[in-house]
């Protein structure tokens, strides 16, 4: 047995006070001899003995109703394996608290952030002066709302100001194996990790290797979810890879019921840059995903944010899903040729898209390359050009790993080397001698395939066109692959006639034919002009940061090349809130890690008002899963723990589970059953002497 009080136990002493006033209050009893009564003294023995049982009586009753009294407040406790005085020593505490985005659920009494706070709010009181205590928020990233801090009444207050509804993922995994270390470090003979959390299954499984250190317990408080009426937006994506303003775009969103049970119907809407432009109804069957699709039609240009959403639930924060793309306002191509004065068909392909203000056109003599900053054009095109100089080639590499888009098309007669050492730079393969006879016509290739798939060629065929008109090859240049290099156009004998690679963050083409009528049909067919069209687009649009998405919590990366000062950066995020940002620099390149990701939404990263990237942050939809741990999965998850299922009664449990079951309610029970007794023997012992008294009297 312990005693909370033991203090109190000085007290016991007071047990003694009715055997002081019993003997205080004894008195001497003077005989004399009376012949006459005689008869009276066998009677007088009998009453005697009586009253002394009587009175001994009433001395044990009030010495154990005092001793009872005193044990009630010095509030004993039973516990198997225990005994002594609670002589309750310091205290090593970590809490860790799951205030994760699945918590923000509402129901009609609230939301369970309420429930956390209130559980949170009912520790407080198992703790007092001398304890030191560690509290974790159970996010990713992880956050130490209290630090080895002493226990004191503002404590409570400081972390309750914290503990506000998040977008963010549990890390309870991570929290415990934490919680564990710290307990593992500490010093104090006692200590105990408490978990405050909604025991979602995709977080409390990374748990599973959470071990208990010496004299440690464990406590867990789980918060139920009541309310699983939840449609999420899981994903959002724009299918088209090529952008341009009035052409049509078609995007796609996954929605999941995480309804065990009921059939959810909800209108989903689309908003590009502050503007509704469309919306659908749709039903999704319990515990399904369904596809949603828009098309519509970019009338704007430049980067656009947008989100895709759902009618409200009880988990708001998975209603939303954001993204971004880029539609270029007008790309600059700096085109390359022996002379001014060289003939070309690319004007020509180019004229609608002149017109229209997509491409800013410049031209420039091979003599003279060296006088343009490259880091000024979007793409480059090297036409006709026999030799490539190695400054050159170099040129070229710097540019398109920097995000720039370059497309060879060869001259009749080329320098190989000089060519093959530019195709290896950018990672397109070789160039081998010229094959076939220009000038015979009764010998050629054909077109036999295009990859449909590639993005040159989104949207360019109808979906049941199969095959293109026949198109003559006479002479060309193979070309040989390198590793990870894509050939969108392919010959009748399998070899390819067009080679894409990635280089950097830019895309470089290679044509294996002059842009000759001697050479080929292709300059005088239909295909040329969205062929060179598209290949151009899309290599004048790699270096567009757009697209960029990241997860709540996480840290993002984004690599800028090129930069001019002044280098004044910052980040505009949701509700216009701006950080300024620092990035590391290399020359004239900055890499930037953007940390400040705890809220959902769109972010444009700014210099000087001018935005370079856009960042989307969205939700985890792990955080929206509706599977969740029972007790007893839970005790299995802390084998050595112990499950409060009652927010109301955590103190009352861990003063049970420290000190064992408390007994002052029992020995106040006998006090008072006690008091009942000695009134009523003393009582009765009041009528006996008033009935003997009366025939005396008489």
């Amino acid at each position: 047995m312990s005693f909370l009080n033991p203090l109190v136990l000085y007290a016991l002493a007071a047990a003694a006070i009715p055997l002081l006033i019993h003997l205080l209050n004894r008195r001497k009893i003077k005989r004399i001899p009376f012949s006459t009564v005689q008869f009276l003294k066998q009677l007088e023995k009998k009453q005697m003995r009586n009253l002394k049982i009587r009175q001994w009586l009433l001395l044990l009753l009030r010495t154990l109703i005092i001793a009872s009294l005193v044990l009630a407040f010095s509030r004993p406790t039973i516990r198997s394996g225990s005994g002594g005085f609670a002589e309750r020593s310091p205290i090593e505490a970590i809490v860790v608290i799951d205030n994760s985005m699945s918590i923000n659920e509402a129901r009609l009494t609230g939301t369970l952030l309420g429930s956390l706070r209130s559980a949170f709010a009912e520790l407080e009181g198992v703790f007092q002066s001398g304890d030191r205590l560690t509290i974790i928020q159970a996010t990713q990233p992880l956050t130490y709302l209290a630090r080895q801090e002493a226990f004191d009444a503002t404590l409570w207050e400081r972390v309750q100001v914290r503990l506000q509804s998040n977008s963010l993922k549990s890390n309870l995994g991570s929290a415990l194996r934490q919680a564990g270390e710290l307990a593992a470090q500490s010093v104090y003979a006692a200590r105990e990790i408490y978990v405050i959390s909604d025991f979602q299954e995709s977080a409390a499984a990374l748990a599973a290797d959470a071990q208990t250190p010496a004299f440690t317990r464990w406590y867990a408080v789980p918060i139920s979810h009541e309310n699983r009426e939840n449609l999420s937006v899981d994903s959002v994506w724009v299918e088209n890879k090529l952008l341009e303003v009035n052409q049509p775009i078609t995007v796609m969103a996954r929605l999941q019921n995480h309804h065990p049970a009921k059939n959810m119907t909800t209108l989903v809407s689309l908003v590009i840059n502050g503007q509704r432009v469309a919306q659908k109804n749709i039903s999704v069957d319990p515990g399904r995903v369904e596809e949603v699709n828009f098309s519509l039609t970019l009338t704007q240009k430049g980067f656009i944010e947008a989100f895709l959403e759902v009618e409200g639930d009880a988990l708001l924060e998975d209603n939303r899903r954001y993204f971004n793309v880029f539609v270029p306002e007008k790309l600059s191509l700096l085109h390359i040729t022996p002379a001014l004065q060289t003939p070309t068909f690319l004007p020509l392909i180019l004229q609608p898209a002149l017109e229209q203000g997509i491409f800013d056109y410049q031209r420039e003599a091979a003599g003279n390359w060296s006088a343009r900053n490259f880091s000024e054009a979007d793409l480059i095109v090297l036409e006709n050009l026999e030799q490539v100089p190695p400054a050159l080639a170099a040129r070229l590499e710097s540019f398109t790993r920097a995000g720039g888009g370059t497309f060879i098309i060869p001259a009749p007669k080329v320098a190989l080397s000089q060519y093959r050492d530019l195709l290896q730079k950018l990672g397109l393969g070789e160039i081998t001698p010229a094959s076939g006879n220009p000038e015979d016509r009764n010998s050629f290739l054909t077109l036999s395939e295009i990859d449909r798939r590639h993005p040159i060629f989104e949207g360019l065929f109808e979906e049941r066109q199969t095959s293109v008109n026949p198109l003559e090859i006479y002479a060309r240049y193979p070309l040989k692959m390198a590793a990870g290099a894509a050939a969108p156009v392919r010959l009748s004998d399998g070899s390819p006639l067009l080679v894409q690679a990635q280089s950097g963050q830019g895309a470089a083409f290679v044509l294996g034919v002059p842009l000759d009528n001697a050479w080929s049909e292709l300059p005088g067919r239909g295909f040329v002009v969205p062929l060179i069209y598209r290949i151009l687009y899309y290599g004048g649009t790699r270096k567009i940061q757009d697209r960029h998405e990241v997860l709540t919590g996480k840290t993002y990366q984004i690599r800028l090349e090129n930069l001019e000062a002044p280098f004044d950066f910052s980040l505009k995020g949701p509700n216009n809130v701006d950080v300024k940002l620092t990035p590391a620099f290399q020359g004239a390149n900055a890499l930037f890690d953007i940390r400040d990701t705890g809220i959902p939404g769109n972010y444009r990263l700014i210099q000087n008002e001018r935005t370079l990237a856009m960042l989307s942050v969205n939700a985890w939809k792990e955080e929206s899963l509706q599977d969740f741990m029972d007790e007893g999965e839970i005790a299995g998850l802390l084998p050595d723990g112990l499950v409060v299922d009652n927010v109301a009664n955590i103190a009352e449990v861990v003063r049970q589970s420290r000190f064992g079951r408390e007994l002052w309610r029992l020995f106040l029970a006998v006090a008072l059953g006690l008091l009942l007794v000695e009134m009523l023997v003393a009582r009765t012992g009041e009528k006996r002497r008033a009935g003997s008294a009366e025939p005396q009297g008489a």
